[in-house]
């Protein structure tokens, strides 16, 4: 069994150096998984910088790194649209399924729009609708080369409460996907739900600490086929800091639930579909 690669120590390390913001003021993403309904004021853009570490399939040695960076633009007050550009590296020895590998690619490029219907901080509760259209030539289990095209549709609701000081995210979003490995014609579809959450506290200036929770689940072959094929739940700590002109959020998101089930790797979770843990950091600068 590989321990994990030192090429991707490096990657980690150069994009969280890179993700360190300069001097300006930003608007703060509290929960790694989960978003707020507020969007950016018109005319305003913020930059995000994305890292999420998965690691472990059960067998083997098994390390990906997801990497992303966001543009966002106020068009309005409501609304708001941002370009994604995306990176994969995969270090992967001996996983049952999967062809060992070593490798960095860039996997594909998103693009979004999000409205927000009401404000928490004007209205009884934030409401936004999101969508996001976007293209990948890597598959995010395997780092096999596909083509794959998706259309994301995300329900974000806020609330807040203490004045402020406790906010609670709940986001509904499915995702359909349309896909081939490359050199062949057949095109496969899935549906992809997901529902995510958070509730954080502010325990003292500029310090936010919650719990985030990640409901993931696969339909292949739908609408011709409306049966669960696998399904994932992760739960676990979110820590977010903002300073003056800058914030950074990292959660870390063990699997607590999952099947089907592979007795060899786990008798609880889905090893297969999913990963053990993510740990995802996110930073953002506004300008």
């Amino acid at each position: 069994m590989r321990t994990v690669s030192p090429r991707l120590l490096i990657l980690v390390l150069l994009f969280l150096l890179t993700s360190v913001p300069t001097a300006v003021r930003a608007d703060e993403n509290y929960f790694g998984y989960s978003y707020g309904s507020e969007t950016l004021p018109k005319g305003h853009f913020e930059l995000y910088n994305w890292v999420t570490w998965r690691t472990s399939k059960g067998d083997g040695s098994y390390n990906a790194l997801d990497l992303r960076q966001e543009l966002e633009y106020g068009i309005t007050d409501r609304l708001q649209a941002s370009l994604y550009l995306n990176e994969r590296y995969h270090a992967i020895d001996d996983v049952e399924g999967m062809q060992d590998r070593d490798q960095f690619a860039f996997q594909g490029v998103q693009a979004s729009a999000k409205y927000a219907f009401l404000s928490p901080y004007k209205d009884p509760l934030g409401f936004a609708l999101y969508v996001e259209p976007g293209y990948s030539n890597i598959k995010k289990g395997s780092g096999a080369s596909q083509d794959q095209w998706s259309l994301e549709l995300k329900a974000m609701l806020q609330k807040n409460f203490l004045d402020d000081q406790l906010i609670a995210v709940l986001n509904i979003s499915p995702e359909w996907e349309v896909g081939k490995k490359h050199g062949e014609y057949r095109w496969e579809n899935e549906l992809g739900f997901e529902v995510t959450s958070g509730l954080t506290y502010r325990v003292a200036p500029k310090w936010f600490v919650g719990l985030e929770t990640r409901y993931n689940s696969k339909y292949p072959d739908f609408p011709a086929q409306a049966d669960r094929e696998a399904w994932a739940f992760f739960v676990g700590p979110v820590v977010h800091y903002a300073a003056e002109r800058w914030w950074m959020t990292v959660t870390a998101l063990p699997q607590v639930g999952g099947a089907p089930n592979d007795g060899t790797r786990s008798a609880a979770l889905n090893l297969d579909e999913y990963e053990r843990f993510e740990l995802r950091i996110k930073t953002g600068i506004n300008f």
